[in-house]
């Protein structure tokens, strides 16, 4: 485990200093500056990064299965965890891989 990078905190008297220097500005963001407002239908498509703790030898394993199947880690453990939240909810979802696949096992339609 890596030792914990600590930084000095400042006493209460650097930060009213800070605050009190006449150098420190603070200037509105013009709106044509300002991030976009997120839409609900855009935050369907937002990815969030999560931070996961695992043995090593399931991460492999994981890494592997992902490998084998042709897709990534994360997309992985995407579709795992849909799977499992259909599951829940009583749903009958497949991977996207497992679609591929099922896709790509149908033979070509021969025309007459």
């Amino acid at each position: 485990m890596t030792e914990q990078q600590h930084y000095p905190v400042p006493t209460p008297d650097q930060v009213d200093a800070l605050m009190d220097n006449p150098d420190l500005t603070w200037e509105e963001v013009p709106a044509t500056e300002a991030p976009p407002v997120l839409t609900e239908a855009d935050a369907e498509e937002v990815m969030v990064v999560r931070s996961l703790r695992m043995p090593l030898e399931l991460d492999r394993r994981i890494r592997a299965e992902a490998e084998a199947r042709g897709v990534t880690w994360s997309e992985l453990l995407r579709d795992w965890a849909a799977i499992e939240l259909a599951a829940l909810s009583d749903d009958q979802p497949i991977s996207r891989a497992d679609a591929m696949r099922a896709l790509a096992s149908i033979p070509p339609r021969r025309t007459a």
